[in-house]
């Protein structure tokens, strides 16, 4: 049975979505303007983050702890509410801090001791020195923050609007929530990012048609990433910079500095775009990965070999050559399909790599003809699959043959006919039915997608999007979004996959499944049913 993110249906989650679209070089509307002041927003961000600014945390003092303790774990936000409400902690209550509470005197009840009404040097002694306004000590769980006069200053001043409709995160006002999405326009991936913001676009625009998000329009920015890591960081910071994007969707992923700054200001990301997820543990809260990557995969393909060595081989032993093109897109899948062959005891008889574009088949098909190989665990693209296919057919050679849908392509059904049947490929995702492709095609207004598989994880993450903001509430927020995301529990996207989601888990679906290959349409068939890899909760 299929479930969805709790409280709304299908139906209705599509009801009020009224979603504008910005074109591709440049956002349609004008830029976010920020309702709080710069202190206000300095001080925000001391209170959800416990940052002073992009990479420095605050130092704190818990009573009883030495050296101090991780800003991260005692956030103000984490006791005291998102939105300053108190809490609950055990036995523990924890006080509201919205304005109206803090300023008003409190006579004594049995929830504790009567006390003045806060002004703002008390508040500064209660969040520095852990003294209430009417000079008793407060809580020893109550951390002691060291701040400067002026970091006190813009905390209490944020203090004032906390829980306000002003509240909020850069990209929302209250007409609009602006999102964002780095993509390869121009260069060698141009075609893949133009697929991709065409249904972007399109499947927005589908949901505009439908109504809006508690009044909200949506708007989509698009920046060119060309293609490149370094620049794929730069069109994320202008996104979050320039644009002040409320969250990223259906984007590229950078790495390195760039993916620290969104990481840093906990900026929702949606269905990043990438075969190997960067999954991290404790998982970074504000990355909502789609599909298994490669690692996973390939964990889940050799558990397939594992337990049907004898009628896939004819042996129990088989001798087992690794084939694998080197570079960091390779490196997950690399490690994946070792750490399963070392887990079955299986027999790697035979480890090859090889460079981009430096593959040379007739030595490398020789040494596996040597070696009395009989499977062959492929790490490459399908050119380099049917080369080396072309050449065992010319040999006489019919070695079992695993590799990935995502690496290989609709290229692998180029290969020899005679070998067909001995190719299996992994894949995280059923192949897109013929309807399914004109959907997209309809959507996108593309007559033709070259990018089917990154197109459908587009619609999904439109699809999610939706979903987590109308449950999110009119208050919306990233901490709201993100609550709603981890509440998602076999969300059907759409999109040809569910995704389930939790506190601590940020990869939507961990199983893939087993393919065959045919000449004749559909071209591919399933051979096993969904795996998840042995040894993964």
């Amino acid at each position: 049975m299929v479930h969805r993110c709790p409280v709304v249906s299908r139906t209705w989650v599509t009801v009020g979505l009224l979603i504008m679209v910005s074109c591709l070089a440049q956002p349609s509307t004008a830029a976010w303007i920020d309702p709080l002041t710069p202190e206000e927003r300095q001080g925000r961000n001391l209170y959800h983050y416990g940052k002073a600014g992009i990479a420095d945390p605050l130092a704190v003092n818990l009573q009883g702890v030495e050296g101090g303790v991780p800003p991260a774990l005692f956030r103000c936000a984490g006791c005291h509410g998102h939105r300053g409400e108190g809490s609950q902690e055990g036995g523990l209550r924890v006080p509201p801090l919205t304005v109206s509470v803090l300023r008003r005197a409190r006579e004594g009840t049995s929830a504790g001791r009567p006390r003045a009404g806060y002004t703002d040097e008390a508040l500064g002694k209660a969040i520095t020195q852990g003294i209430d306004a009417s000079g008793h000590a407060l809580h020893p769980s109550m951390p002691r923050y060291q701040l400067t006069s002026d970091q006190v200053a813009k905390l209490i001043a944020y203090l004032t609007r906390l829980g306000e409709e002003a509240d909020t995160d850069p990209g929302v006002s209250a007409e609009v929530v602006t999102i964002g999405a780095a993509l390869p326009l121009t260069g060698p991936l141009a075609q893949i990012g133009q697929d991709v913001a065409a249904t972007l676009r399109g499947a927005l625009r589908r949901v505009n048609e439908q109504g809006g998000v508690y009044g909200r329009h949506i708007e989509l920015i698009v920046e060119d990433s060309r293609g490149d890591p370094a620049q794929t960081a730069q069109a994320v910071s202008r996104l979050i910079e320039i644009h002040q994007v409320f969250a990223l969707v259906g984007s590229f992923e950078p790495a390195g500095g760039g993916r620290e700054r969104f990481e840093q200001d906990q900026i929702p990301s949606i269905f990043p775009l990438t075969q190997s997820p960067q999954l991290s543990d404790p998982p970074d809260p504000s990355i909502f990965y789609a599909l298994p990557g490669f690692d996973l995969q390939f964990r889940s393909l050799m558990d397939f070999f594992a337990s049907r060595t004898m009628p896939l081989t004819g042996t129990a032993q088989p001798r087992l050559a690794l084939v694998h093109r080197n570079g960091d897109s390779n490196s997950e899948a690399l490690r994946g399909a070792l750490e399963q062959i070392r887990h079955h005891a299986l027999n790697l008889a035979m480890n090859y790599e090889y460079s981009t574009g430096r593959l040379a088949v007739l030595a490398l098909v020789a040494q596996l003809e040597q070696q009395a190989i009989d499977a062959v665990v492929f790490l490459g693209d399908g050119e380099d699959l049917v080369s080396i296919a072309h050449e065992l057919g010319r040999r006489g050679m019919s070695p079992i043959v695993l590799s990935a849908t995502g690496m290989v392509g609709p290229r692998a059904r180029a290969v020899p006919s005679s070998l067909l049947p001995r190719i299996f490929l992994v894949t995280p995702i059923d192949p897109p039915t013929e309807r399914e492709v004109t959907y997209l095609r309809a959507l996108s207004e593309q007559p033709s997608l070259s990018s089917i598989g990154f197109a459908r994880i587009a619609h999904g993450a439109v699809s999610l999007l939706a979903e987590s903001v109308k449950q999110a509430g009119r208050r919306l927020d990233r901490q709201a979004m993100v609550d709603a995301l981890e509440a998602c529990r076999e969300y059907d996207t759409g999109a040809g996959f569910s995704v389930t989601y939790g506190v601590h888990r940020r990869l939507g679906r961990v199983a893939s499944k087993v393919v065959g290959l045919m000449s004749d349409p559909p071209y591919i068939s399933p051979v096993t049913g969904w795996m998840v890899p042995e040894g993964e909760p």
